[in-house]
């Protein structure tokens, strides 16, 4: 929904779209989706954890602004969003691009296996480019590790392992990107023709 409300917004007066455009609007709908629900993802892993005694995640939640601040609730927001914004970018822009080659224009009549395999092919891209990214996000949160940074791990990988250390998981994360993608798409697409959604030019 932020995505297509942000092409509408930076489209031009005829309803156009340059492709800087789309990975702007794409990098903003992912960060605007991340900020809202941040806080869920941070009690998520509060009850991860196995020391956590609390039952539920309306008590944790509870817990968490009584003790810590309601800002605690958004801790680590920042390198998430760097992280999310070219992924997303990257993700619509190229669902949206691909789709235009592949059917020639927005009136063109359009196929669910299609699109399956459009959102499974702009999944990879966007992961496959943005996956050092969550790598070295991951290693960072990982217990034992002691980079000074984010660009002091970047350095490390590289010298310790290599292009290679980057992409370590690759196929297990593509794995799980592929199908999530696509059905993530189509299932939108289709809840939009059954609400009678009034498609806008730059919808895709």
């Amino acid at each position: 929904m932020a995505n297509d409300q942000y092409k509408r917004l930076l489209a031009t007066e005829k309803g156009d779209l340059t492709v800087s455009r789309r990975l702007i609007s794409g990098a903003l709908a992912g960060m605007t989706a991340t900020t809202l629900t941040h806080p869920l993802d941070v009690v998520r892993l509060r009850l991860a954890l196995p020391s956590n005694a609390h039952k539920g995640m309306l008590r944790e939640f509870v817990t968490i602004t009584r003790t810590e601040g309601v800002t605690a609730l958004y801790k680590g927001l920042s390198p998430t969003l760097i992280g999310i914004a070219p992924y997303a970018a990257l993700n619509f822009a190229c669902y949206d691009l691909f789709k235009h080659w592949f059917y020639g224009g927005s009136n063109s009549k359009q196929h669910v296996v299609s699109n399956l395999a459009i959102g499974a092919v702009s999944g990879t891209v966007a992961a496959t480019v943005c996956y050092p990214l969550d790598t070295i996000r991951r290693r960072m949160q990982m217990q034992g590790q002691m980079y000074k940074g984010q660009l002091n791990a970047f350095v490390t990988i590289w010298q310790k392992e290599g292009m290679r250390g980057f992409y370590r998981g690759w196929s297990a994360n593509t794995l799980k990107v592929v199908p999530q993608n696509s059905i993530r798409f189509v299932s939108y697409e289709i809840m939009k023709a059954i609400l009678g959604v009034k498609r806008s030019k730059t919808d895709t």
